[in-house]
């Protein structure tokens, strides 16, 4: 996806958060927020994308990259990540204040590794996280588990769903995931609602 494909979708999003925010339950939403119904920020330039790269010394998934070009950063992708890292805010999970995660899931049984499946702890070890803030909840990118695309596998994982990481082709899936579960709970009045 492009980000020429990324902005509607993301427009969409946004204003379907809007209507269905609930202000008894919900943080409230940023005055820019209402008055452009746009849920992310700027877009990032080539030069802030490719100065990230060389700090995380990788170079990006396409489909992260060409959303960080249509939104330097997202509000609330989803109903438990209340926002999602930009360009200068990415980083590996091990080298953040986050990374109790990688100790929380290295002694699951979640996986199962007489399947190949590798265990949490170790994908979660070498992960990108995304997310900044979120309910117990954190989205990653995996930069060992790469397509012929050239797209990292993307995790969900909610320390209260009684689940290991839940796994997906890619950022991008990852995403409308969090659009689809929106959908779920909060049921947004739009043309969208009932597909």
């Amino acid at each position: 996806m492009n980000r020429e494909q990324w902005r509607p979708f993301l427009k969409l999003w946004s204003e379907e958060w809007i209507v269905r925010h609930d202000p008894e339950r919900d943080a409230p939403l940023d005055d820019e927020v209402v008055r452009d119904s746009w849920l992310g920020f700027a877009p990032a330039t080539p030069d802030e994308v490719t100065a990230a790269e060389a700090r995380l010394g990788r170079t990006l998934p396409p489909s992260l990259r060409e959303f960080l070009l249509a939104t330097n950063g997202w509000r609330d992708a989803g109903c438990f990540i209340y926002r999602l890292a930009g360009t200068s805010e990415l980083a590996w999970l091990a080298e953040t204040e986050d990374s109790s995660w990688i100790e929380a899931y290295s002694d699951t049984e979640f996986a199962d590794e007489d399947e190949g499946e590798e265990p949490e702890g170790e994908i979660l070890a070498r992960s990108l996280r995304l997310s900044l803030e979120g309910d117990a909840a954190v989205m990653l990118l995996d930069p060992k588990d790469i397509d012929e695309r050239g797209e990292w596998a993307g995790y969900w994982l909610a320390s209260w769903s009684g689940m290991g990481p839940e796994r997906f082709d890619s950022f991008y899936d990852l995403m409308y995931d969090q659009y689809s579960r929106f959908h779920r709970l909060r049921r947004p009045e739009a043309e969208t609602r009932d597909r």
